[in-house]
């Protein structure tokens, strides 16, 4: 029988063998990616949102209620508001009606300097309807018109009544008006009742500037007398618009202001003025049509500081300039306080305060902990033997079997289900019974005095352990280690 002859694999190192089944294993350079790609990936965190959502929630509400209470406001630039001529809901073609009924002639004129010039002629009443699109200087001037002549100011507020020099302490404004009882004896308002006025509040008049003669509503109707004028400032808009005019007592309290000369002059102004300038025509220097601010001053006639207006070719009046009552010439006030409206203002300190609110709310929770992992690892043995080693560095046996008995007592008194304040007498009694050892060696055990050396601290850690594992078993165990215990009645 002649055998097959069998080829020999080459010499040389073994090749690595091919797994019989699975993909082949990934190539040495991608290791690293490999590596990365196995780790989980981490659950994104959405704690930002606490501290952005009520921030952000405020915010949306208070602008969207902004926005709802100014599209609910009338626009002063809107040629129909307060006019005699419209018959809108925000007009005031009602009121003239009433007052062109009571026998008064109505004078419309549509440029502010127009109305002080009629107005100073006297026997006539001068209504203002937008005071804050008068330019204060228009304003200051009248002080300069005759005692015949009344001034119905509709809702100044603040800014105006600061531009305009008024003898005011204050003014406040809510957000709606109210009805109110007149509450004074002036008579427009006694004669009328009670009428939805109570919107602009307006602080006391200076005294050493005005002369206060009434205030009605709840301080939302004042009147005052400066120089030889008299000025009445009225706190809300509602009792002169035709859809409101009807509500309350209102037509009665706008017929009754504006009845009580045979004149009245109507400003109907729906757009922002130029400041006045000083006409140098010399034919109206004795005029006695215009008012004084409105002629060039006499030759050695002082300039007054409530005027300083600028000539036609843009110089400034030698007799008026601004500056206080040493003629210190002054800057002009910062107009960027008046370039965004009031409720700017109260919007921004809102959200401010809601912000801080909120800081203060989100410091409070702590959260849930984070886990970190520890530098290192300690076993719990090797944390006890240094321990051990530090109080037997110290020498500290007293210490170290206090805080041994003081275990073994929360351990025992938990294992018999006695209270943490029981008295000792009932511990012990109830650890004998329980471990079988005799009352005498218990309390030697638990109470007995302090080890002197070594070898006694470690009698007294191994009694210890013995009592304890005595209570613990069902068996009681005896003691084989326990130091000894002199009967009662008897020293050792």
């Amino acid at each position: 029988m002649t055998a097959t002859p069998v080829d020999s694999p080459p010499a040389g190192p073994p090749a690595a063998s091919t797994p019989p089944t699975g993909n082949p294993p990934p190539p040495a350079g991608n290791a690293s990616s490999a590596g990365k790609a196995k780790q989980p990936k981490k659950p994104r965190s959405w704690r930002w949102l606490r501290l952005v959502v009520p921030p952000a929630a405020v915010l949306v509400v208070v602008l969207l209620g902004t926005w709802i209470y100014q599209l609910e406001q009338p626009d002063q630039d809107d040629p129909a508001y307060l006019s005699p001529t419209s018959t809108a809901d925000i007009g005031a073609a009602a009121l003239a009606d009433r007052v062109r009924a009571a026998g008064v002639d109505i004078q419309r004129v549509t440029k502010s300097s127009d109305a002080l010039v009629a107005a100073h002629q006297g026997d006539a009443t001068l209504l203002i309807t937008t005071p804050e699109l008068v330019h204060p200087y228009y304003l200051r001037m009248l002080k300069l018109l005759p005692p015949t002549t009344d001034v119905v100011l509709i809702e100044p507020r603040l800014d105006t009544v600061v531009d305009a020099l008024l003898p005011l302490w204050s003014a406040k404004r809510a957000y709606v008006s109210e009805a109110r009882d007149p509450g004074c004896t002036y008579a427009p308002a006694a004669e009328a009742g009670r009428a939805g006025v109570h919107r602009t509040r307006y602080g006391p008049v200076l005294q050493r500037e005005a002369r206060e003669l009434a205030r009605c509503y709840d301080d939302a109707l004042v009147v005052f007398e400066r120089g030889a004028s008299r000025v009445t400032l009225v706190g809300s808009a509602d009792p002169f618009r035709n859809d409101r005019i009807g509500e309350h007592d209102n037509a009665k309290l706008a017929t009754g202001l504006l009845t009580r000369s045979p004149r009245l002059i109507w400003l109907d102004l729906h757009r922002h003025e130029p400041p006045p300038l000083v006409d140098n025509n010399p034919g109206l220097g004795g005029g006695s049509a215009a008012p004084p601010s409105l002629r060039p001053p006499s030759s050695g006639e002082p300039g007054d500081p409530d005027f300083p207006v600028r000539g036609k070719d843009g110089s400034d009046d030698p007799q008026t300039t601004w500056g206080g009552d040493n003629g210190e010439e002054e800057e002009p006030p910062n107009p960027l306080w008046q370039a965004f409206p009031p409720w700017t203002y109260v919007a921004a300190a809102l959200l401010v305060i809601v912000f801080v609110l909120s800081a203060l709310a989100q410091a409070r929770r702590l959260g849930s902990p984070v886990v970190e992992p520890l530098p290192i690892v300690v076993r719990a043995s090797e944390t006890v033997a240094g321990r051990g080693r530090l109080y037997q560095r110290a020498k500290a046996r007293a210490e170290s079997l206090r805080t041994l008995r003081a275990t073994a007592l929360s351990r025992l008194t938990h294992l018999l289900r006695l209270e943490p304040d029981v008295d000792r007498r009932t511990l012990i009694e109830g650890v004998a019974a329980q471990s079988g050892w005799p009352a005498p060696l218990v309390e030697q055990v638990l109470f007995g005095p302090s080890p002197e050396d070594d070898v006694q601290l470690v009698q007294a850690a191994t009694s210890l352990e013995q009592l304890l594992n005595a209570v613990a078993t069902e068996h009681p165990v005896a003691a084989t280690n326990a130091p000894d215990a002199a009967p009662e009645g008897e020293s050792r």
